[in-house]
């Protein structure tokens, strides 16, 4: 793999885990573990197919399905994602003997941008939701929040497998934040219009 598969490949995982969360990081180390589609071993970053770094993801997992929907965790849980992600996209870069810190710059901003336009979407689908019945909006937050994690998943699945969808990815999520963006901005223009 030449340097230009291994930053899709890296860009692919950062924008993963953002758009999947801890579970996507959880496979991608697992992933890692297994020798598929990645092998940091031998590299600086070695520690991500570690059994201990795979329990502190398993328990990252763990607090972000617990404390779902508590704001004072929002930001943390962000942090937090966005290091796995810095540390996804500079170990492909590693793997393939090239310099990992532009990967941990890159990949921590990949990450928190597709997880602020996953937490975007997410807060307008509840707020939508939150018109109809309690149950209703409920089973729609969980089926959305399954949807993102299976979406993570599958993206970094084929970002180790088959890296230039990776682009293709983060042109569709560059793309769906510019439209919602007009479209709140349309919202507020029409409010401001009926002062």
């Amino acid at each position: 793999m030449d340097l230009f598969l291994a930053i899709c490949q890296g860009l692919g995982l950062a924008l993963a885990i953002g758009i999947g969360g801890a579970l996507v990081a959880l496979f991608v180390a697992a992933m890692a573990s297994l020798e598929a589609g990645m092998d940091p071993d031998g590299t600086d970053f070695s520690f991500i197919s570690e059994t201990w770094f795979l329990a502190i993801l398993f328990a990252l997992v763990v607090l972000g399905l617990v404390s779902r929907g508590r704001a004072a965790l929002r930001y943390p849980l962000l942090i937090l994602l966005s290091t796995t992600g810095a540390l996804a996209f500079a170990a492909s870069l590693a793997e393939e003997g090239e310099t990992a810190w532009p990967g941990l710059i890159v990949g921590a901003l990949a990450t928190a941008v597709a997880a602020m336009i996953a937490a975007d979407i997410l807060e307008g689908a509840i707020s939508r939701a939150k018109g109809s019945d309690k149950e209703g909006a409920d089973a729609a937050v969980n089926t959305l929040v399954i949807g993102f994690s299976f979406g993570g998943i599958l993206l970094a699945a084929l970002s180790l497998f088959v890296p230039p969808v990776s682009l293709v990815a983060a042109f569709l999520l560059l793309a769906l934040a510019l439209g919602r963006r007009r479209k709140a901005g349309e919202k507020y223009e029409g409010l401001r219009i009926l002062r």
